[in-house]
C-alpha cells in the first residue's frame, strides 16, 4: 500500500468511534434540571415549615409563661381587666343566665366562650413586646368542681393567624 493511503485511511472517521450524541447531552441536562428544581421546592417547604414551627414554639412560650404568672396568683386574686366579671361558657356575656339554655353546669363549650381571634370576649388581654402575638385568657370560677378555677390561654400569632391554646386548674386547696 502506498504511503499516501495510509495517511488518508488514518484520517477517516470511525462508525464505531464511542460517544455522546447531542440529543443524549441535552436529556442528560433535563434530567438535571428536574431534580435540582426539585431539591430546590423542598428547601423552600423545609424553610416555610421552619419558620411555622419557630411561630408555635414562640406562642407556645408565651402561653407557658402566662400559665406559670397565674400559677403564681392567689386564688382570689383574680380581676377581669374588661370590667365585666369572670365569664364563662354557660355565661359569656355575665348576665347570671345560661346563655345556651343546658342547666347552671359550665357545658363543654371550648374556650368558655372565648373565641381565638376575638379580644372582646377575653377576661384578660395582653400583647408581647414585639407585637406579634396576642395573649388571651378567661378564667371560669367552680369549673370542674367547686373551689377550682378552670384557666384558658390563647396566644394568636397577629402575622400568621396560627395559635397556641393551654387549659389549666388552679385549685383553691391543693
Amino acid at each position: 500500500m502506498k504511503p499516501e493511503l495510509k495517511k488518508r485511511k488514518a484520517c477517516l472517521p470511525v462508525a464505531d468511534e464511542a460517544g455522546f450524541t447531542l440529543i443524549e447531552v441535552i436529556v442528560a441536562l433535563a434530567i438535571l434540571t428536574i431534580g435540582i428544581l426539585a431539591v430546590n421546592a423542598m428547601q423552600t417547604a423545609a424553610v416555610k415549615g421552619n419558620m411555622a414551627a419557630s411561630d408555635i414554639t414562640i406562642a407556645s412560650t408565651w402561653a407557658a409563661d402566662r400559665v406559670e404568672q397565674i400559677f403564681g396568683m392567689e386564688y382570689d386574686e383574680f380581676e377581669d381587666q374588661n370590667g365585666n366579671g369572670l365569664r364563662s361558657a354557660q355565661d359569656a356575656n355575665n348576665n347570671g343566665i345560661d346563655d345556651d339554655d343546658e342547666g347552671n353546669a359550665i357545658d363543654d363549650i371550648p374556650n368558655f366562650g372565648l373565641e381565638q381571634n376575638t379580644v372582646g370576649t377575653a377576661d384578660y388581654k395582653d400583647v408581647s413586646p414585639d407585637g406579634r402575638y396576642t395573649v388571651l385568657w378567661n378564667v371560669a370560677e367552680d369549673v370542674p368542681m367547686p373551689d377550682t378555677k378552670t384557666i384558658y390561654v390563647i396566644v394568636n400569632n397577629d402575622v400568621t393567624g396560627k395559635s397556641v391554646t393551654l387549659k389549666h386548674i388552679k385549685a383553691r386547696y391543693f
